[in-house]
């Protein structure tokens, strides 16, 4: 039990090591929506280890979305459209999986985001489509 929870602070330890590179990156906002409301760096899974290519800058609302929570108002999302032709790995994957999650409800914009996106192979596998 004690070596679960070594493991996951050291997770952590290196995802908050990684906030000012994050931070430059990202000029000091969410990598998402731009928001400049308490962003935090968030992992970006797959793989398990944080670094520059799996972690982004992310508010909290972003942070709640990416990590399952009640999605905003689709019309409120609408920066997804853009922020999924980054071209920062793992800004993009975080925005295309919350591209999904909108497409799944059937909001037009999202569908037609989507329908316009291509990702080669090793992309589509990262996401998880």
């Amino acid at each position: 039990m004690a070596r679960g929870r070594q493991q996951r602070d050291a997770k952590a330890a290196a995802l908050a090591a990684l906030g000012k590179d994050l931070s430059r990156r990202a000029g000091s906002a969410c990598e998402l929506c731009g928001g400049k409301d308490e962003p935090r760096p968030h992992r970006v899974p797959p793989p398990e280890e944080a670094s520059l290519d799996t972690a982004i800058l992310a508010c909290a609302s972003c942070r709640e979305q990416l990590d399952g929570g009640r999605l905003l108002d689709p019309e409120d999302l609408r920066f997804l459209a853009t922020v999924i032709w980054s071209e920062v790995p793992p800004v993009q994957v975080a925005a295309v999986r919350l591209l999904r999650r909108v497409m799944a409800l059937d909001v037009d914009w999202a569908v037609e985001a989507n329908d316009g996106l291509w990702l080669d192979e090793e992309m589509e596998e990262r996401i998880g489509g």
